[in-house]
C-alpha cells in the first residue's frame, strides 16, 4: 500500500498543478511604456478585432486569452501618439510591449510624472475600472482616449448603439433611459447629482414642470467631458456612487457618471 501511494503521489501533484499551469498559459499581458521604458498607467489597450482593457497603474493590461507569437494591438493614452500594429511576445518575460511616443506638448517631465496621480484616479474612476475588469460588477467605461478618438459633437452621441443606456428623443431633445421606457438614468456630474434634466420627469409621480427642464446635451459640452461611467441598473452601482444619488436609486434604474475637465 505504501509503495502504491509513493507511486501515485507524483501523478496526483501533477494533476493538481495542471489547472494552475493552464490558467497561467491562458493569460496575455501587454505592457505599455514610453520610449524610455517608463510605464504608462491607465492606457486604453485593445486587441484588434477583439476585447479591450484599461491598463493598471503599472501600465499592464491583462487579457484572459492564450498567448500567441505576436498580436495586432492598439494602445492609446492622451498626450502620446497611439501604438497601432503588431507586437511580438518577449521570449523571457512573456509579455507584449507597446511603446508610445510622447507628443511634443507632453515632453515636460513634470507633466508626465504627474500622470500616475491624475484627477480621474483621485475620483476613483480607474479603481472602479479595475474592479469591473476583475469581475466585481458590470459597467461600461468611456476612457479619455476613447472619447478623444470618437470626438462627439454632443454628449449623447457617445451612447448610440450602447446596451447599458438608450438614447430616446423627447421634446426634440435626447433623454438617457435604462432598462425600460419609464426608467430614466440618474446622472451624476463631478460627484454631484445633476438636476434640471428631462430624466427627472420620467417615471416620477410628481414630475417638475417640463418647461423648467432641459437636456444633458444643453448642460454639458461634450468637449469638456473627460470620462464617463455607465451602470445599467441600481444593483450594479457601487456603494460610493449610490450615496450620491440617494433616493433616486430607489427606482432601480441605472446611472451615468460624468467626469468633466481636461483629458490629459
Amino acid at each position: 500500500m505504501r509503495r502504491t501511494l509513493r507511486l501515485l503521489a507524483p501523478l496526483v501533484l501533477a494533476a493538481l498543478a495542471a489547472p494552475a499551469a493552464g490558467a497561467q498559459e491562458d493569460r496575455t499581458i501587454i505592457q505599455v511604456t514610453d520610449v524610455q521604458g517608463n510605464a504608462i498607467p491607465f492606457a486604453f489597450v485593445q486587441i484588434v478585432n477583439g476585447v479591450s482593457r484599461v491598463a493598471d497603474d503599472s501600465g499592464r493590461a491583462i487579457f484572459n486569452i492564450k498567448p500567441k507569437d505576436s498580436l495586432n494591438i492598439q494602445a492609446r493614452r492622451i498626450g502620446f501618439q497611439p501604438y497601432i500594429g503588431w507586437a511580438r511576445r518577449d521570449p523571457v518575460k512573456g509579455t507584449y510591449l507597446a511603446d508610445l511616443v510622447p507628443l511634443p506638448r507632453t515632453l515636460d517631465p513634470v507633466t508626465v510624472a504627474g500622470r500616475r496621480d491624475s484627477p480621474l484616479a483621485r475620483t476613483g474612476f480607474y479603481d472602479r475600472v479595475a474592479r469591473v475588469q476583475k469581475g466585481a460588477y458590470t459597467a461600461r467605461f468611456f476612457t479619455p482616449e476613447e472619447i478623444e478618438f470618437r470626438n462627439p459633437l454632443r454628449l449623447t452621441q457617445l451612447f448610440a448603439g450602447e446596451s447599458f443606456v438608450k438614447v430616446q428623443p423627447m421634446n426634440g431633445r435626447q433623454v438617457l433611459l435604462g432598462r425600460g421606457a419609464l426608467c430614466a438614468m440618474t446622472i451624476v456630474l463631478d460627484g454631484q447629482l445633476l438636476l434640471g434634466t428631462y430624466e427627472e420627469a420620467i417615471g416620477n409621480p410628481n414630475p417638475p414642470p417640463m418647461s423648467s427642464l432641459t437636456s444633458v446635451d444643453e448642460i454639458i459640452n461634450a468637449a469638456s467631458v473627460a470620462a464617463i461611467e455607465v451602470y445599467a441598473s441600481a444593483a450594479s452601482v457601487p456603494a460610493e456612487l449610490q450615496r450620491i444619488a440617494g433616493s433616486r436609486m430607489s427606482q432601480g434604474c441605472g446611472m451615468v457618471v460624468i467626469h468633466s475637465g481636461s483629458r490629459r
